[in-house]
Order: structure tokens, then C-alpha cells, then sequence
């Protein structure tokens, strides 16, 4: 008997990065949220996926390249997070206004996370698109699959993985005791904004983790999306499309590019020093801007650190102060 710890609706959503007319792969994408909504809660989740793209699944096997991370962005009523997704009009430093498009719709589906072969995993079962197109495939999406999924101990370096952690109580920092990864054995680790998940792919067909999920989702009522306002060309025919609705003229709290309030670790996401400094962690100094580029793209630094970079004269830098005086003059 399979023993499940959760079972909701599964919404994915893809943002385009900022000023893109067109989005024809996936290099045009800058964001890939997976957001969960448990049966019988008012709340829901929305996950950011790294490298924008959800792990591959070869051959209905699990492989050891196919795996991802994943960090919760936001945690609140469900209608909270659909205003997460909403288009937006903001002020720069260096470009001066410019604007966010909406996050655009491009799966549904329900989930199930539940305990299997000494494992937790999580599984989901699309509703629309029932058939998989251009769009899922380019962002990994498929009609049903299965995930090894585990908890990221925030106590423990990982190398690769953000340096965010959430702020855990006790009763749950102690599942961890000395270990790095845990499985879910309780929800409520999923929660806490900045909690980190690993992915590994497991099955494309869910007949192979014997279990059926049932059930059809309404994402623009769970989110409170007006349906006649929002593209679905993704939704329904798995067509790439750029954002199209107009954004309100609005300050965002926390960073633009992720398209609404934030707070925990907003400030290290913009062109401040705490935001630049996170932003090109690692990097080797001395070092070029084509290194410091490379670096931030790498600690997937927003949009806004990254159109800095850009702006800042092409020659070595040698220290820290350095690079922070040279963003000085260009902001």
C-alpha cells in the first residue's frame, strides 16, 4: 500500500525574460516555477526550478546527470502567489523604467508525494496540455513522471546549490541530525521560503511507481487569474509565447525579475553590494567582465546585476572594492 504524504494540483509557469518579444526556446525563458497546492490547505508553494528546465527522465530510468534543484520562492495563499505572476512596471538605476512581463501558464495537473523503495518521490499527472508539445518539451515538462525527490540540510554546504536557507523550527532542523539530504516524510519541510529540494528523474510512466493520480485542477480559480486576461497558447496548444498583458505601474518590493513582494533574501537579488557581492561569489579575482559575467550567470543573478555587468567597462579587475566601485559609477 502506498503511503502518500500529500496530494494536490501542480501549476507550471515560465517568464520570459525581460523585453523579449518573442521566446523561441529556451534561452529566451528566465524563470521556471512549479507551484503546489495541497488538497485541503489554504496555502500553496511556488518552487523555482534551476537551470529553467525540469531533470530529464531517460528511458524510464533513473541516471545520475538527471537531476535538478529546486528552491521555494514563495509561500502564502494560493491567490498570494497568483499575484506573484502578475506583469509589472518598475524603475532602474540604469535603464530606467522597464517591464516584467507575466509569468505565462503552461502545464496543469496533480500531484502526489509518497514513500517508495526506501525514497520519497514526487509524481504528477498533467490534465492540460493532455498531450505534451513544443513548449512542455522545451521546458522538460512531460504528460506524467515521477521524481526522487529529498530536503537539502541548511545547516551543510552544498557545492552548486544557492547559499539561501530557510529558517527551519527546531522540530524539523532535528530530521536532519548530521545528514545532508533527507526525504519527506513531512510536508511542512516543503513550507519555509528558501527550502531546498534535489530532483532526480525516475519514471515517465506512472504505472511504474504503481500509483494513479486522479482529479482535474482549475488553475486560474485555485490562483485567482482572470482566464479571459492571461495567454494560454502554452496551456493549450504548447506554443512558446512571450508575455502580453500590461503590467501595473507599480514599485515591486523585492526583485522585479521574479515578478512581485519579496522579502528574506530580496536585497542579495538586486544591483545593491549585498546583491553583488552574492552574485559573483566564487568568482577568481583578478579577473575580466566576460569572468564576472560567466560567474553571476552561474549564481543565477537577476536580470538587473546582469544588465550592470554589462554596462561595465571591459578591462581587469583585481579585488572586490574594485568591482564594487566600477557598478558605482555605471548605476
Amino acid at each position: 500500500m502506498t503511503d502518500f504524504v500529500e496530494k494536490g494540483d501542480i501549476f507550471f509557469f515560465y517568464r520570459p525574460k525581460v523585453d523579449a518579444k518573442k521566446v523561441k526556446n529556451l534561452d529566451d525563458v528566465q524563470r521556471l516555477y512549479m507551484i503546489l497546492v495541497p488538497d485541503d490547505a489554504d496555502m500553496a508553494r511556488m518552487f523555482l526550478v534551476g537551470k529553467k528546465r525540469m531533470p530529464a527522465i531517460v528511458e524510464g530510468e533513473q541516471t545520475s546527470t538527471a537531476r535538478e534543484w529546486m528552491i521555494n520562492d514563495l509561500t502564502g495563499k494560493p491567490k498570494t502567489v497568483g499575484e506573484a505572476l502578475v506583469p509589472l512596471e518598475y524603475e532602474t538605476k540604469t535603464r530606467g523604467e522597464r517591464e516584467q512581463g507575466e509569468a505565462i501558464p503552461v502545464a496543469e495537473g496533480r500531484y502526489a508525494i509518497f514513500e517508495r523503495d526506501y525514497s520519497s518521490r514526487l509524481a504528477y499527472r498533467l490534465t492540460s496540455p493532455e498531450k505534451p508539445h513544443r513548449a512542455q518539451s522545451e521546458l522538460g515538462i512531460m504528460a506524467e513522471a515521477s521524481y526522487v525527490i529529498s530536503v537539502r540540510n541548511p545547516a551543510i554546504d552544498v557545492p552548486g546549490f544557492p547559499d539561501a536557507k530557510p529558517d527551519y523550527p527546531q522540530y524539523l532542523q532535528e530530521k536532519f541530525t548530521e545528514k545532508r539530504w533527507i526525504d519527506i516524510d513531512d510536508s511542512r519541510l516543503l513550507d519555509h521560503e528558501n527550502a531546498q529540494l534535489l530532483l532526480i528523474g525516475a519514471h515517465d510512466d506512472l504505472s511504474d511507481e504503481g500509483i494513479s493520480i486522479t482529479g482535474k485542477p482549475d488553475l486560474f480559480k485555485t490562483l485567482g487569474l482572470n482566464k479571459q486576461e492571461w495567454p494560454t497558447d502554452a496551456l493549450k496548444a504548447g506554443k512558446l509565447v512571450a508575455s502580453q498583458m500590461q503590467p501595473e505601474s507599480r514599485e515591486p518590493e523585492g526583485d522585479p525579475s521574479k515578478g512581485g513582494a519579496r522579502g528574506g533574501q530580496a536585497a542579495r537579488q538586486t544591483d545593491s553590494a549585498a546583491g553583488i557581492a552574492e552574485a559573483l561569489k566564487g568568482v577568481d579575482l583578478p579577473c575580466r567582465k566576460a569572468d564576472l559575467l560567466k560567474q553571476a550567470k552561474a549564481n543565477h543573478a537577476s536580470e538587473e546585476i546582469i544588465e550592470v555587468i554589462n554596462e561595465l567597462p571591459s578591462r581587469q579587475y583585481k579585488t572586490m572594492t574594485d568591482i564594487q566601485k566600477a557598478f558605482g559609477k555605471v548605476r
